[in-house]
């Protein structure tokens, strides 16, 4: 498994890649797992789980050119050496020749492809190929979402029968009051407060958290915290918090928040926004639900598959939808209790066992189609 681009401070993908690591690593019997991943210790200890056999790359310079050289030259070359029968692209890319006849992808989503106006533009060239690339000519492409699968299909012509569908997973649960205090106490909060999570991009959309949070912050008593490591166009957070200065001291930006701390976090707040304008799978979401947090979220991509009938689903980009279904989140109990209910039933069946399993099932059908 080629993890050379997860950080150590892992969101989103990395999340997936460190959870699904843990759950392959419990299948030993079956499974010989190489984890090739870059010579720091912050990296290898972000990944590391038994049953793994860790493998340090070191390159020159630790930038994302120097690891993409590798990706490209090199991590076919070190999977023939370790005599490898599959070589898995955790993150959209493969090598560009040699390595294990069997190579599986991972793709999140397309939207590096079909709306590239949501990332760097530095990423768009590189990783739009490199995805385009890797999951035409991969052995099998593991996609997180049926929506991402469907996408595939529709906009890169991937044959159907080559797809994998590997949802995602949560193990989180309900913290208890004291976890809860401790992490809103090390970030300064005292009192109620709605929560946004995910990295500071364009695609989150969360200058519309703000506009709809400023719409009804006269009538609650409530700090809005936004988790989550400033990205690409994050500078569209500050100029929302300019235009709506009125509750600008009202909004925390608490910055990347530690997996440890991520179920109190959840579970501290009265409700939680995801107004994503589109996801490959939308994680958050899923572990808002599991720990009892009501979520109101969009209808973009995977996010209506995710959340189902658990979750209030708004248009994205409508600013004051998401403000009505915050207002109604808090003043109607009922509501919260049922979404509540259903949130908690409908994440305990999204595991990261099954993630794995999945992908185990995946991995065999590669070799199997090569042999």
């Amino acid at each position: 498994m080629d993890a050379t681009a997860i950080p150590p401070r892992q969101t989103g993908a990395g999340v997936y890649v460190a959870r699904l690591l843990a759950a392959l690593g419990r299948r030993q019997r079956e499974l010989d797992l190489r984890l090739e991943v870059f010579a720091t210790p912050a990296a290898a200890g972000s990944l590391a789980a038994p049953g793994l056999r860790m493998h340090p790359v070191r390159v020159a310079g630790w930038h994302r050119a120097a690891r993409i050289a590798w990706t490209q030259s090199l991590a076919g070359l070190a999977a023939t050496r370790a005599g490898a029968g599959v070589l898995h692209g955790v993150h959209y890319e493969l090598p560009l020749a040699g390595g294990p006849a069997a190579q599986v992808v991972t793709v999140h989503d397309l939207t590096l492809v079909t709306h590239p106006e949501w990332h760097e533009r530095a990423k768009v060239a590189y990783f739009g190929r490199a995805m385009t690339r890797s999951a035409r000519r991969a052995t099998r492409v593991l996609c997180v979402s049926a929506t991402t699968a469907k996408d595939l299909v529709d906009v890169l012509g991937v044959d159907p029968g080559l797809i994998d569908v590997t949802p995602l997973g949560t193990d989180l649960a309900p913290a208890g009051p004291a976890e809860v205090a401790a992490v809103t106490g090390r970030l300064g909060l005292a009192g109620p407060y709605l929560l946004g999570l995910g990295t500071l991009e364009p695609r989150k959309n969360l200058p519309d958290l703000i506009a709809a949070f400023a719409e009804l912050a006269d009538e609650v008593p409530h700090t809005l915290v936004l988790a989550g490591l400033p990205g690409w166009g994050s500078g569209a957070v500050a100029d929302a918090l300019r235009a709506n200065s009125a509750v600008a001291g009202r909004v925390r930006l608490a910055g990347w928040v530690p997996e440890a701390d991520k179920a109190a976090l959840f579970t501290g707040a009265d409700a939680f926004a995801y107004p994503s304008r589109y996801e490959g799978f939308g994680l958050p979401v899923l572990e808002a639900m599991a720990c009892g947090t009501p979520v109101v979220t969009t209808t973009g991509g995977s996010l209506p598959e995710v959340a189902g009938d658990a979750a209030l689903l708004i248009e994205p980009g409508d600013r004051d939808a998401l403000a009505a279904a915050l207002r109604r989140l808090l003043a109607e109990p009922a509501t919260r209790e049922t979404l509540v209910a259903r949130g908690r039933e409908r994440a305990a069946s999204w595991t990261w066992a099954r993630c794995a399993d999945l992908t185990a099932a995946a991995y065999a059908r590669a070799a199997a189609s090569v042999t």
